[in-house]
């Protein structure tokens, strides 16, 4: 089964500041950036090179897939992540088609 990746959102570990808008592929201008609420850092080093780290490995198990079938079940796993540069699966939902 092919996976299908939507990584997106910023959010600060110590306050309840959240952007949804953020996309993946801008968070290198959020890296060590200050929370415009309380000043923390919102995305740190080691939580960027861990998304890195998934991009390029759910992009080295799609390669070596050829099709995705529809009768597959699928599901859509929330991740968070907390500056540790580790993640921790906090929901998993079957996905619906």
């Amino acid at each position: 089964m092919k996976s299908i990746l939507n990584i997106s959102g910023i959010k600060c570990d110590y306050c309840k500041y959240k952007n949804s808008n953020v996309h993946m592929n801008d968070y290198d201008k959020w890296l060590n950036k200050p929370c415009p609420t309380c000043s923390n850092n919102l995305l740190t080093q080691l939580d960027y090179e861990m998304v890195k780290q998934l991009v390029s490995l759910i992009g080295i198990q799609n390669s070596d897939i050829t099709v995705n079938n529809a009768d597959e079940p699928m599901i859509t796993v929330t991740f968070d992540m907390n500056g540790s540069g580790n993640l921790t699966i906090k929901n998993i939902v079957p996905y619906l088609k």
